[in-house]
C-alpha cells in the first residue's frame, strides 16, 4: 500500500520546541513525574485551585510525546474495559457517578480549548459502536442493557445493519449503537494543556527522564541532571508505571498500532456514507477502530494487543510488519470501497494495562506519593477526571472526587500481574482466550 513513514502522524501537526532539561536541585510544593494527560491535568487542576503552589512537571522526552500524543483521538465515556465486573464490585449507583463525571470531562475539555484558543481540532459527533459478527451483536445487547440498568433509564435501540450502514457505509456493519463521544487531535490537546499550565505559572522540565522517586516526608525526584525535593509527589507516566518500584507488577504495557492514508478526494469520500465524520469502534476487547483526521485522512488502528517479553517499550517495537498486515486485512473487511486508499503511516505505541482492566490512583502508604495510571486505552476522557481526583487526594480534600471507584481506599485491592516469564506466557494465553471467548455467538 505504497510508501510508509514510521512516525506518529499527530506528531507532524504541530512543531515542538522542548522546555530546558532540570539542571538543578530544587524545592517545590508539587512534583509531578509524567508530562501526558494525567500530569498535566493533575496540574492544571491543582494550580487552578491553589494558585500559589510551586508545581513542577518532569517529562522523559516533551509533553505530548506518550501515549497522550499518539492516541487515535477518541473522547469516550468510558470507565474500564470490563464495566460489567465495575458494576459486581461496587454497584450501579458507584458506576453510575464514574460515569457521569467522565461524561462531564468530554464537554469540559471541549470548553477548556475554547476559552483557551487551543484548535485541537475537537469533533462533538459521537462515535459508533459497531458488530460485524453474532458474538459481537450479543455484546452490544448486553452493553445496552447495562447501560439501562446504570442510568436507570432505557437507552436507545440498537440499529439494525441497514439503519448502521447508512451512518458509516461498511458492508462488515452488522448493527450498532450510538455513544456520545468526540474526536480529536490528542497531540495538540496535551501540546495545549502543557501552553496553559506553563502559562499559569507551572514549571516543566523536558528531556529530563525520571531515574527514581525516593519517598519519604518529602520525597525526591532524582533525573540524570538534578532532582526535586518536594512536599508531594505525584507519579504519572502510565505505560511507564511499571518502571517505578512499587508498579512493577501492576501494569503491562501492550502495543496498539494506527495506519494513516493521504488526504481522501471527494470521490474517494463520496464511495462511503459517512457524512456525520462519527468514530468507529468496534464491539470486542482487543478493538479495530476507524475515523477521518480534520483533513480528511482515514485513521484505521487496532489490531493485534502485541506484548513484548520483559515489558519492551522500544521504539523499534514500532515497525512490526504482523500489526500492519492484520490492520490491512481488517481494513479490507470494512471498507472494499476503498481498495486504493494508501496509508502513508505507519506506527504504534503502548498502552498501559491493569489486571482489572481499570484506572487506579491512590496515595503509596508511607510517604506523599501519589499516583493515577491505568487506562488502557482509554484516557482521553478519564484522564480529565483523574486529575481532579489527583487535586483532591493531593490537597487532602473528601470530595466526590476523592471518592469515585477509582481510588484505592483500602476496600479496592491492586491485583499484580506475575514476573517473568509467566507474565509473557500469561499475555499471550490471555489474548487467545479473549479473541476465542468473543468469536463464540
Amino acid at each position: 500500500m505504497g510508501t510508509r513513514k514510521h512516525v506518529v502522524y499527530w506528531h507532524e501537526t504541530e512543531a515542538v520546541t522542548p522546555e530546558p532539561p532540570l539542571r538543578d536541585a530544587v524545592d517545590c510544593d508539587v512534583a509531578v513525574v509524567g508530562g501526558g494527560y494525567t500530569g498535566l491535568w493533575a496540574a492544571h487542576f491543582l494550580k487552578e485551585a491553589e494558585p500559589a503552589l510551586d508545581i513542577r512537571v518532569v517529562e522523559a522526552e516533551y509533553s505530548g510525546y506518550g501515549a497522550s500524543g499518539r492516541a487515535d483521538g477518541f473522547v469516550t465515556p468510558t470507565i474500564g474495559k470490563d464495566i460489567q465486573a465495575l458494576v459486581r464490585e461496587f454497584g450501579t449507583r458507584r458506576a453510575l457517578e464514574a460515569s457521569q463525571a467522565v461524561g462531564r470531562s468530554i464537554l469540559e475539555i471541549g470548553r477548556f480549548l475554547r476559552r483557551n484558543g487551543i484548535d485541537a481540532q475537537y469533533e462533538a459527533n459521537d462515535y459508533l459502536m459497531v458488530a460485524t459478527d453474532a458474538a459481537q451483536l450479543r455484546r452490544l445487547r448486553e452493553d445496552r442493557e447495562l447501560a439501562t440498568a446504570i442510568a436507570g433509564r432505557e437507552q436507545p435501540e440498537l440499529l439494525s445493519a441497514a439503519a448502521a450502514q447508512e451512518v458509516i457505509g461498511s458492508p462488515a456493519v452488522l448493527g450498532a449503537m450510538r455513544v456520545g463521544g468526540a474526536l480529536v487531535n490528542p497531540f495538540k490537546l496535551a501540546r495545549g494543556v502543557a501552553r496553559v499550565v506553563k502559562e499559569r505559572g507551572v514549571t516543566v522540565y523536558e528531556n529530563t527522564p525520571v531515574l527514581r522517586v525516593v519517598p519519604g516526608v518529602r520525597p525526591t525526584v532524582l533525573t540524570p541532571g538534578g532532582r526535586i525535593t518536594a512536599d508531594k509527589v505525584i507519579i504519572a507516566a502510565n505505560a511507564h508505571q511499571f518502571t517505578f518500584a512499587p508498579f512493577r507488577n501492576k501494569t503491562v504495557p501492550i502495543w496498539s498500532y494506527a495506519l494513516v492514508s493521504e488526504p481522501l478526494t471527494d470521490e474517494q469520500l463520496g464511495r462511503v456514507a459517512w457524512a456525520g465524520r462519527e468514530g468507529m469502534v468496534e464491539a470486542k476487547t482487543f478493538l479495530t477502530c476507524a475515523r477521518f483526521t480534520a483533513d480528511n485522512r482515514l485513521m484505521f488502528a487496532g489490531g493485534p494487543a502485541l506484548y513484548f517479553l520483559g515489558r519492551d517499550t522500544r521504539r523499534r517495537r514500532m515497525n512490526d510488519p504482523r500489526a500492519y498486515r492484520a490492520l490491512e486485512r481488517e481494513f479490507r473487511r470494512f471498507f472494499p470501497q476503498w481498495g486504493d486508499v494508501r496509508f502513508t503511516y505507519a506506527y504504534g505505541g503502548t498502552v498501559d494495562v491493569t489486571r482489572d482492566y481499570a484506572p487506579h490512583f491512590g496515595q503509596l502508604p508511607g510517604g506523599n506519593v501519589f499516583y493515577g495510571y491505568g487506562f488502557n486505552g482509554n484516557g482521553i476522557a478519564a484522564t480529565h477526571t483523574g486529575g481532579k481526583v489527583l487535586r483532591d487526594l493531593v490537597l487532602g480534600k473528601d470530595t466526590e472526587y476523592a471518592r469515585l471507584l477509582y481510588v484505592d481506599d483500602g476496600r479496592r485491592g491492586q491485583r499484580d500481574f506475575p514476573p517473568e516469564p509467566l507474565l509473557y506466557a500469561g499475555a499471550r494465553a490471555t489474548t487467545r482466550l479473549m479473541e476465542w471467548k468473543e468469536s463464540r455467538p
